[in-house]
């Protein structure tokens, strides 16, 4: 079931060219990791999915009702205005599966990276929903946090087969766990299962060397959509 299509469609702010003749579709219970140089144009697409930016041409179609949660890259709270974890979130039984409960109590402003992190993913899972965006969700994450992290990730997807819409630099990650790649420089270089994306040459030329292990499932009854 295709829940996002996004059909040629630019992105034009300040008369600068930020995704030219994107084309692309995102459905339930798949995994999609966006990967790409910083400034390619990744959490543009992010938020065109979301409704914060609106294309200068083409369009987005989303099925009706549909549920978007959304964890951003950075978050930046008010020092000024004391804010705990439970009055940030409007449910904090969200943070017991992130095994994050203890931190209910907590002010916004004393979390740490990781801390901040689960509050976020614990936000953006409240309303239960069918896609998941997911921009750079392990940053400032230590190499078992972000392990924890991934592996939550993975096993929610799993039990509630959402479309998870994952923006990552983590190359290993999205080779080994990921069943669709997305490589975005201003268009779309290239998508498809890993093993054809990590052999094409757009994809070598910006990230210099092949990924040197890929997962393997069984993807004949999955669609290739290589461009």
């Amino acid at each position: 079931m295709t829940l996002i299509d996004i059909k040629n469609v630019s992105l034009i702010l300040k008369e600068k060219v930020i995704l030219q003749n994107i084309s692309c579709s995102f459905d339930k219970n798949e995994i999609t990791t966006i990967i790409g140089p910083n400034g390619g144009g990744k959490t543009s697409l992010i938020k065109l999915i979301l409704g914060i930016y609106k294309p200068s041409c083409g369009f987005v179609r989303k099925k009706k009702n549909l549920k978007i949660g959304y964890m951003p890259q950075r978050f930046q709270i008010n020092p000024i205005v004391p804010m705990t974890v439970r009055r940030f979130l409007n449910d904090v039984n969200t943070l017991g599966p992130l095994k994050a409960s203890y931190l209910a109590d907590f002010d916004m402003t004393s979390l740490s990276g990781g801390e901040m992190q689960r509050v976020l993913l614990a936000y953006a899972l409240q309303n239960k929903p069918d896609v998941l965006l997911l921009d750079e969700p392990t940053a400032g994450l230590d190499v078992s946090g972000e392990q924890s992290l991934y592996q939550f990730i993975l096993d929610y997807q799993k039990n509630s087969q959402c479309c998870i819409i994952l923006v990552s630099h983590d190359l290993h990650f999205v080779m080994k766990q990921t069943k669709r790649v997305l490589c975005l420089h201003k268009h779309i270089c290239c998508s498809g299962l890993p093993e054809t994306v990590s052999s094409n040459s757009y994809y070598q030329s910006l990230f210099g060397v092949q990924v040197p292990y890929i997962h393997h499932h069984n993807h004949s009854h999955e669609r290739n959509d290589d461009e």
